[in-house]
């Protein structure tokens, strides 16, 4: 290629590909392949949760232009399930109550997407669609042994809804999952992804998936049923 080696960026998943970058002199940004095994890539330039978390600006390359608003437009995806109780911090150390749902019935869903912040729609089955903010991952602060997804319904409720059929259209990417140094810490990022989340999702990009079928229409029972459903309706 006739390039110097320092004007060289390398993104690698394994940590063989990241010694040999650097010890070819190039600059590199590792994506582990393996979760909770970020310590092991200390030799990187960089390292980030996943490709979605990549700005070639930091490297002097052009931005990708596809972020609006501090959010990444993603290919939807949907998943729904009766509301669960979930480990009790939600409303009581955080003051943020989520909308639990099972993790084992989307263990395959959970494998395909990256831990991080998203967010969407959420349709309740009798109360309707509302703005929702999720996280998906092993909450580091809390150091989970699974991988779980917490949705945060962003409207003010009177009573539980536990039991109740939840369906979700996740539409968007806010940021990576991180750990934090306090409570407190913690507790002002998530506000602030739901702000987020709030604002972007009246944007023309993503305001259009509020009138999804799937998140009106009865879900089937699974996860696959489910998201054949939410394909077809999204086809017609």
């Amino acid at each position: 290629m006739n390039a110097d080696p320092s004007n060289c960026l390398v993104i690698e998943d394994s940590l063989p590909g990241v010694s040999a970058g650097k010890a070819a002199g190039m600059h590199v940004i590792a994506v582990p392949s393996v979760p909770k095994e970020t310590d092991e890539f200390s030799s990187a330039d960089e390292i980030i949760n996943s490709l979605l978390d990549l700005r070639p600006e930091k490297w002097g390359l052009p931005p990708f232009n596809d972020w609006i608003e501090g959010t990444l437009p993603i290919e939807p995806w949907f998943i729904g399930g009766p509301v669960i109780k979930g480990f009790g911090r939600g409303s009581k150390v955080l003051g943020i109550p989520t909308a639990n749902l099972p993790a084992e019935n989307f263990s395959d869903i959970l494998s395909e997407h990256t831990s991080g912040v998203y967010f969407g729609w959420a349709g309740l089955s009798t109360r309707g669609v509302y703005k929702m903010v999720m996280s998906i991952g092993w909450n580091p602060y809390f150091d989970n042994t699974e991988k779980t997804i917490e949705p945060w319904l962003l409207h003010g409720f009177d009573e539980d809804f536990y039991g109740e059929e939840l369906r979700l259209a996740i539409v968007g990417y806010i940021r990576p999952e991180a750990n934090f140094p306090s409570l407190e810490s913690l507790i002002e990022r998530i506000h602030e992804d739901g702000r987020i989340a709030e604002n972007a999702l009246d944007l023309p990009e993503y305001v259009k998936y509020k009138d999804s079928p799937y998140l009106r229409n009865p879900l089937q029972q699974g996860t696959n049923s489910n998201r054949k459903v939410a394909e077809q309706e999204e086809l017609k």
